[in-house]
């Protein structure tokens, strides 16, 4: 395992020698020189890896230098090089938990070894190590110049853009400053904080001196890291990508996760029985509400202790039967344990289990928890857990919250959170099995960015302050690569707004899953109002329940841009979610993201899409929560007033008021984002299906020309990795003074489930009127109410739609839309539409719009403004000249409705400012 370039043992040792007379330095050269000369043995392939991919610990000896005897360099990219010290010049080449896969493509480098001095020349980095015999790495010694940045051995990383930790439980808005952080203990563990892999300074270093090793393949542990000193720098500059892109080179990919596991989960800590499952996918599936994966939480096994591994057949006297029915329904199902009590005599497998272990099961109680035991995890997993996952148990969700040194760990780095993340991400790999394993886990420390999806564990209450911190701290996990975090996704039965909000930010997080934590049953139940929890979301007021269902819908149909988004994960290191500064790292408001506040708070949802959810109650009066954002620089479609901001050179910032049912979002414009039709009594794993219809918004058509790529995949399975998989591309550009555009879908690649023709919708969203429509040549009919092989307009959505017939998918598809001019000027025009309609509805609560009652001929301004949406959809094609006269009087018909309220008020005060609030903010 110690292998070290024979040329730059050569060079090393020329150079100590440079001293030394002629004749004794010929002398000493000369074994060296008959070694290079004479032919050697293959260097050995390395060991099949248990984990994704074939992983190998040992670089390439060509990358390798090494300086007097005991300090060892390795350049792994043009901006990582790795800096070990170790006394006796033995080097660590073993796999750690941090870092799998040294042995990358050698970059062009120079390098230079004089007088005690080494340096070494990348494309962008300059290192300079002066040293005096064997002494450790000390300040003064090692200087690296970069772009825009010198590093100094021992200078603090004040820049440093954060991390992640292991979990929120008991805990606010905790301080993600590693130096704060490792001062916290919970659950007898340490939060595991790591520093991010970004700063603003243009540098990080990586200590991995104080890691584990793995034994070969990474499959088990093999003792502390025998270096003295273990950094790696990562010398990226403001180049954020590059550095995840160089980690997980390094450490590992991020695995490519189930497409269903980005869909919506449900999960409630109550004694849930095999006809309460039918019961709350029946909630589901009759209210129209997406469902993917049902977690069952810890009551479902026995109840001898707090962990188990048996179904209570008390609850589930046939769980194979059950979890069938479920699986029928195109449902997923997980379930939580928590594996600190070992396997007690009352599980089903125990007998089994002690004959693994050489253990006689009449005179054992309980076979304890060993995870430094390699034949008890095995048969823990093979034994005990096997049988469950026949049943239909898709994946594990690791509630490990009983220490640091359980199981036989040492701590910190060697933990059973990392461990037993690891096992269960890599069981099908150890089994042979063509299964994508992934687990909801807390986080363990650096390498847990292969074991995802991430759990932030209980959190203390679904309050304001607490919602607020959520996404910062779920963006921040992406600097280490762990882009993929769950949250305990909750409401409370007094306060559904709150509720609502808590939803809209799942539905644009990483992972959607609702949890009560267990506070949604119990004596909060028996007190006037409930305090308890809630994660049903059919219990809330209809305003409210319409609002969360609408933001479920919208992720279930955002499936192929979030999986597209998970495959670019996979790629790149860089998931669904992630800082604002990754896009703009030159521009100070692109660092304005922080754990105390609730402005700013936004991120990027994949590459076109930025979120900033409402984390602040509402006006009490206005019934309005107000925001403010950040535009940054270029043109952004804002998707609830319909207007194009541009953001310019350095962004803008803007202020606005929401609704309950409105999610504050920016869209690229001119992007164009993928989707999936999510109908009416459909709604039932719609994740895992493949797409047999794709749609494609083009949102704000400001650019001259657009595009994207949507992967897909079996969408589970590893196939992935033997290349069957396939892109499909949609682009268009535009020409004749932007009245035409012409667009082409077409698909790359292959796999068995893809679907050979497929129908495409296309929603060019603030368009004109088109004159023409064809696909393949062919004119497309108008339709007023839409339907395959038609086009039709959506007065809501200021909107052209296009559908087409079922299309071959191994062909491409040409589609060509001439549009009128003069018939585009809705910029802005989608808030008057969608406010007038909310605000005519809430008049109407009361019977207080002017014109209910009333012929007058200055009655029902109001009225008719909100009215408008469906006329302009009939317009579209009957009355052209109509139809942008109507659009052209928007802005007139809202001032003509904002001084009807005002004149004509309400019998309620608060019903007559949030409609002035509705109307007021209507307008970007």
């Amino acid at each position: 395992r110690r292998r070290t370039s024979r040329i730059s043992a050569l060079r090393s040792v020329h150079c100590d020698a440079a001293m030394k007379p002629a004749s004794l330095r010929l002398l000493f050269l000369l074994p060296l020189l008959l070694a290079l000369l004479l032919p050697t043995p293959a260097t050995a392939a390395a060991a099949p890896s248990y984990e994704l991919e074939d992983y190998d610990p040992v670089a390439d000896p060509a990358a390798v230098i090494t300086a007097g005897g005991c300090a060892r360099f390795t350049v792994l990219t043009p901006q990582v090089i790795r800096m070990e010290f170790s006394p006796n010049g033995t080097f660590e080449d073993r796999a750690t938990v941090a870092f799998l896969n040294r042995r990358l493509p050698v970059p062009s480098f120079a390098h230079s070894l004089a007088n005690n001095v080494l340096v070494i020349d990348t494309a962008f980095l300059a290192l300079t190590y002066r040293y005096t015999d064997c002494a450790p790495f000390a300040p003064g010694q090692i200087t690296i110049v970069g772009k825009g940045f010198t590093w100094n051995f021992g200078d603090a990383d004040t820049g440093n853009l954060l991390g992640t930790i292991r979990s929120l439980d008991e805990l606010g808005a905790q301080d993600l400053n590693c130096t704060v952080a490792d001062k916290v203990t919970v659950h007898g563990e340490s939060l595991h904080c790591e520093w991010g892999l970004i700063s603003r300074h243009g540098w990080a270093v990586v200590n991995d001196t104080t890691n584990y090793a793995l034994t070969d393949g990474a499959k088990w542990w093999d003792g502390p890291n025998i270096d003295h000193e273990d950094l790696y720098f990562f010398g990226h500059g403001m180049n954020y990508r590059q550095a995840l892109r160089d980690f997980v080179a390094l450490a590992g990919k991020v695995p490519l996760l189930p497409r269903y596991s980005l869909g919506i989960w449900w999960t409630r800590w109550y004694d849930i029985n095999n006809m309460d499952m039918r019961k709350i996918v029946d909630d589901y599936n009759s209210r129209s509400i997406p469902l993917d994966i049902f977690l069952l939480d810890m009551d479902w096994h026995e109840k001898y202790s707090w962990g188990g591994y048996s179904w209570d057949r008390r609850l589930f006297p046939y769980p194979a039967d059950t979890l069938s029915y479920i699986t029928a329904q195109g449902l997923h199902v997980g379930a939580n344990i928590h594996d600190d009590t070992g396997v007690m005599s009352t599980e089903d497998e125990f007998v089994p289990m002690c004959q693994a272990m050489g253990l006689d099961p009449t005179t054992t109680s309980v076979v304890p928890l060993d995870l430094t035991n390699e034949t008890y995890v095995e048969s823990l997993e093979d034994i005990v857990m096997r049988p469950v996952e026949k049943d239909g148990m898709s994946f594990w969700w690791i509630d490990w919250q009983q220490g640091g040194k359980e199981g036989g760990m040492t701590g910190d780095k060697q933990n059973p959170t990392v461990w037993t993340n690891k096992i269960r991400c890599t069981d099908a790999r150890r089994r042979g099995e063509n299964k994508r394993n992934f687990v909801l886990a807390r986080f363990g420390g650096l390498g847990t960015h292969r074991y995802p999806v991430g759990f932030s564990g209980d959190i203390q209450a679904p309050g304001w302050q607490n919602l607020a911190y959520q996404p910062y701290f779920s963006m921040t996990a992406a600097n280490v690569a762990y882009g993929f975090i769950s949250h305990d996704i909750a409401g409370l039965d007094y306060n559904s707004e709150l509720f609502v909000r808590w939803v809209q930010w799942g539905a644009f997080s990483g992972i959607m899953r609702t949890h009560d934590r267990g506070h949604s049953a119990g004596p909060c139940n028996d007190v006037e109002p409930p305090i308890c929890f809630n994660v049903r979301i059919w219990t809330a007021p209809a305003p409210h329940f319409e609002a969360m269902r609408a933001a479920l819908s919208l992720r279930a149909s955002l499936i192929p841009y979030i999986y597209t988004a998970a495959r670019a994960a996979y790629d790149s290191g860089l998931g669904l979610i992630y800082p604002m500064y990754y896009d703009y790292p030159d521009i100070p408001m692109a660092y304005a993201a922080d754990r105390l506040k609730t402005d700013f708070n936004q991120y990027f949802f994949g590459p076109d899409t930025i979120i900033s959810p409402v984390v602040t109650p509402m006006d009490k009066s206005t019934r309005m929560a107000a925001k403010t954002l950040w535009v940054p620089p270029g043109r952004w479609f804002e998707t609830v007033t319909g207007h194009v901001y541009d953001g310019g050179a350095t962004g803008v910032v803007i202020k606005r008021m929401y609704d309950l049912s409105e999610i504050p979002m920016l869209c690229r414009a001119g992007a164009i984002v993928a989707r999936i039709p999510v109908g009416t009594g459909a709604t039932l794993g719609t994740a895992q299906k493949q797409y047999t219809a794709l749609e494609f918004d083009i949102v704000g058509i400001t650019e001259a020309s657009g595009s994207t790529a949507v992967y897909e995949d079996a969408g589970e399975g590893l196939d992935y990795q033997k290349g069957a998989y396939a892109w499909t591309n949609c682009s268009y550009v535009m020409s004749g003074s932007s009245s035409t555009m012409s667009l082409t879908i077409s698909t790359n690649g292959s796999f068995p489930e893809l679907p050979t023709t497929r129908p495409y919708i296309l929603r060019i969203v603030n368009s004109g009127l088109p004159t023409s429509v064809t696909v393949g040549g062919k004119d497309v009919p108008y339709s007023r109410f839409g339907g395959q092989n038609t086009w039709t307009y959506d007065g809501q959505e200021l909107a052209v739609i296009v559908s087409t017939s079922p299309q071959p998918v191994n062909v491409a598809t040409d589609i060509a839309i001439n549009f009128q001019p003069g018939t585009n000027n809705t910029d802005g025009l989608r808030g008057i539409l969608s406010h007038a309609l909310m605000a005519k509805r809430n008049r109407d609560e009361d019977r207080s719009n002017y014109g209910e009652a009333s012929a007058a001929a200055d009655a029902g301004k109001l009225m008719s403004l909100a009215s408008t949406t469906d006329a302009l959809s009939y317009l579209a094609n009957i009355d052209r000249s109509l139809f942008v006269k109507t659009l052209a009087s928007l802005p007139q018909m809202l001032a003509d409705a904002v001084a009807e309220t005002k004149t004509h008020k309400s019998y309620s005060r608060g019903r007559n400012e949030y409609t002035y609030a509705l109307l007021q903010s209507a307008l970007p």
